[in-house]
């Protein structure tokens, strides 16, 4: 039994992380990855927050937001700027584009949800509850260090 949780863990892992790295097209001429559409929901229409503090949110290094924002920002989606009360951080806020984006997707998710409440609409809050913990223990097992083993 644990071979076959493990198994389908596994499949499920693979069927996220393709839909993550899937191109899509939002706009006319844009091709944008998943990762990088939650990247600019991250950032949010009404903020400006430093690198250090996206690198938090996406659980990231500061190097792989600085990445995402030179790409983001040649796409038109963000814009870097040095914070005025700290030179030495970096912020980092929507262009309007970006914005446009940020809302779109907020609607697309709200709508994945009601499909997927729809499809799990048979489950008990309990039920609901042990996939939670399910879901929270796999990624224990899967993120131990080497140390801990």
């Amino acid at each position: 039994m644990i071979r076959q949780i493990l198994r389908e863990c596994t499949l499920s892992a693979a069927a996220v992380n393709s839909f993550l790295e899937i191109p899509r097209k939002y706009a006319a001429d844009d091709s944008l990855y998943m990762r990088e559409v939650h990247f600019v929901v991250a950032v949010g229409p009404e903020g400006s927050p430093t690198i250090s503090e996206m690198a938090s949110r996406l659980n990231v290094t500061q190097g792989a937001v600085t990445q995402m924002v030179i790409r983001l920002e040649k796409k038109g989606y963000v814009l870097r700027a040095k914070n005025p009360y700290d030179r030495r951080q970096t912020t980092v806020s929507l262009t309007e584009k970006g914005k446009t984006l940020c809302s779109d997707h907020i609607a697309f998710d709200r709508s994945e949800h009601i499909r997927a409440s729809r499809t799990l609409a048979d489950y008990s809050d309990a039920e609901l509850e042990k996939i939670i913990r399910y879901e929270q223990l796999v990624r224990q097992l899967f993120t131990k260090t080497k140390d801990s083993d």
